[in-house]
């Protein structure tokens, strides 16, 4: 069974592409910030689905997450990885906060980063792992 991880996986676009790839028989680890989306999705989606907790801008969740799928593919790629994850600060840059923009390119630009850096080895730059190689 191939394996992607989803971004964002809670709502929209990440829900909505964890369903799609779940019906088509993949095996879809999607991230979520809160518990209750956790078990909300695991409910909604089944055994083929897990969820990893961690916010795109957290480092060491990221990587612990990274190693809890690694864990999961018993030595197998990864075969793909969406970057979903997003948020938007809506207003015009003249009203905006400059805190409330660093948020906005933390989660948009940075986060796919931590993600990728993490997430990458797995989709077979890693040669200890077996199978082809994945793509983001």
């Amino acid at each position: 069974m191939q394996s992607v991880v989803i971004t964002g996986a809670s709502t929209g676009i990440g829900w909505a592409t964890a369903k799609l790839l779940l019906d088509r028989g993949f095996r879809v680890f999607g991230s979520v910030r809160k518990q209750a989306d956790a078990d909300r999705l695991k409910r909604e989606f089944g055994a083929n689905f897990t969820a990893l907790r961690f916010d795109v801008t957290n480092e060491a969740a990221v990587r612990g997450a990274a190693h809890q799928v690694r864990r999961a593919l018993r030595g197998e790629t990864l075969f793909g990885l969406v970057n979903n994850a997003g948020i938007a600060v809506p207003g015009p840059v003249l009203e905006l906060a400059a805190d409330e923009f660093r948020r906005q390119m933390e989660v948009n630009v940075i986060g796919p980063v931590i993600v990728t850096q993490a997430f990458g080895p797995l989709l077979g730059s890693d040669p200890s792992l077996k199978g082809r190689r994945g793509g983001s």
